[in-house]
């Protein structure tokens, strides 16, 4: 009993927690998608400005989250107007659960995870095919490493309430996934620097594809599950 009401105290407090979190993650990771793109244009690096389109599509995801998670809070007011005029309990049963626009909005986030693996792994099969003649290993070696931090403060403030919150789940997979790139494109600047290995960069990329598919999928089957249940 005393589990189930801090269960219920911990419910009540989490959209808050979870606005804040999915707010400073949307800043961090849109605002740093400009800076990599910016880079990335200037130094003619192809990896970087791939990279800048992958945090920027899933800033967005973050920012569905963000609207699914406000979406799920009905007005206050307008819960205690229907309490007033004393809504029927068959009413009340007809109308969708608060949290089905949460559940929805992570279907959508792990659909977008399985998008940007494909993407990344046609790009990192184009690229072996016909590599590039050269690669500015300085600038994607800094962007990234600058990139990594990014994801892994992000990391720091999603990870612990993910393994309870579906939506924040599919957030979390996606901060998950632009850490991963990072390290792809921190892997690939040294080989390419050190050994000149242009096709690293396409090897990566097609293991940070294969990553992001696994930790997708179960995302997409369970919040299908919930959805069916519903």
């Amino acid at each position: 009993m005393h589990q189930h009401s801090a269960d219920c105290q911990h419910a009540a407090i989490e959209p808050h927690t979870k606005q804040t979190q999915l707010t400073i993650a949307v800043l961090l990771i849109g605002s740093f998608a400009a800076a990599e793109l910016l880079v990335g244009m200037t130094s003619g690096s192809l990896s970087l400005i791939a990279e800048a389109g992958h945090m920027a599509s899933d800033s967005l995801a973050l920012g569905l989250a963000l609207l699914a998670t406000r979406l799920a809070q009905p007005p206050l007011p307008s819960l205690l107007s229907d309490s007033l005029i004393g809504i029927t309990a068959e009413a009340a049963s007809e109308s969708p659960p608060k949290t089905a626009w949460e559940t929805w909005a992570a279907l959508v986030n792990g659909l977008g995870l399985i998008a940007i693996a494909l993407w990344i792994g046609w790009e990192a099969i184009q690229r072996l095919q016909s590599p590039p003649d050269t690669i500015a290993s300085m600038p994607m070696l800094v962007t990234a490493g600058i990139g990594l931090v990014v994801n892994s403060i992000n990391i720091a403030l999603l990870h612990h309430d993910s393994a309870h919150d579906l939506n924040l789940r599919g957030a979390f997979l996606h901060v998950l996934a632009d850490a991963m790139s990072c390290i792809g494109v921190i892997v690939a600047a040294i080989v390419v620097s050190t050994l000149h290995w242009l096709w690293a960069d396409g090897v990566i990329s097609l293991l940070i594809a294969s990553i992001i598919l696994l930790g997708a999928a179960p995302l997409v089957v369970k919040s299908t599950q919930q959805l069916r249940q519903a």
